[in-house]
């Protein structure tokens, strides 16, 4: 409700407050952006990997990615699938 209340020029002026806070090393550590799902989409599920059988197509399009890629490589090794 206050916010409301407040004119254009204090809504203005409480932007540029927090703007200017952005730039404060503190600031950013305390209120941290929540990581994209595109920074962890790009891994293999593990659940997926471990219903699926060997030669299962999910298995084999993921196969190429997991041979560069350490975290689905060590998913593969761990539910015992080839890499090859």
């Amino acid at each position: 409700m206050v916010e409301w209340a407040m004119t254009d020029g204090s809504r203005r002026r409480a932007l540029d407050r927090l703007v200017a806070q952005m730039a404060d090393p503190v600031f950013v550590l305390r209120h941290r952006r929540v990581p994209s799902g595109r920074e962890q989409g790009g891994h293999v599920s593990p659940s997926l990997l471990a219903m699926s059988g060997p030669r299962s197509r999910y298995v084999r399009s993921w196969r190429r990615h997991a041979r560069r890629c350490p975290a689905c490589a060590a998913t593969f090794r761990y539910l015992g699938l080839s890499l090859d």
